[in-house]
């Protein structure tokens, strides 16, 4: 059975048409819930909005308290795609042109080609948002 991150979030938008809702996350560092977090000055957290996909986008309306999912493995998949893929690109053309060009030529050829990966990346944003999917489910209390 695959595992299930969930996150407390608010409604800010509702688009019935899409099936699909905006939600707002405040999302805590790891020493954000510590309580020496007052003193200490290191503590930051954020808000993030999110899109989820429902089937039943009427049942919620802005304001209404509810939680997002999302599988562990599409953390993985995002993870892989944003931090792990940018890497190999750059290491792969670093070594690819170090030895023949020197090094500001390969660490801008390294450069270049992970600023063309997240173009590319970029690029395909509407078929990654049908890949990488969150939910959303109504918070009873």
């Amino acid at each position: 059975m695959a595992k299930i991150m969930e996150h407390e979030a608010r409604i800010v938008e509702v688009f019935p048409e899409e099936r699909r809702v905006e939600a707002e996350m405040i999302v805590s560092s790891a020493c954000g819930e510590c309580k020496a977090k007052a003193v200490c000055g290191s503590a930051e957290s954020q808000v993030r909005k999110v899109s989820a996909y429902t089937e039943h986008p009427e049942a919620y309306k802005v304001g209404d308290e509810v939680t997002i999912c999302i599988e562990q493995i599409m953390g993985y998949k995002a993870i892989t795609l944003s931090y792990i893929v940018p890497l190999v690109v750059m290491l792969v053309a670093l070594a690819l042109t170090h030895s023949r060009y020197g090094d500001l030529v390969a660490g801008l050829t390294a450069l270049g080609a992970c600023a063309l990966y997240f173009v590319v990346l970029a690029f395909f944003r509407n078929k990654l948002e049908r890949v990488i999917v969150f939910s959303v489910k109504k918070k009873f209390f």
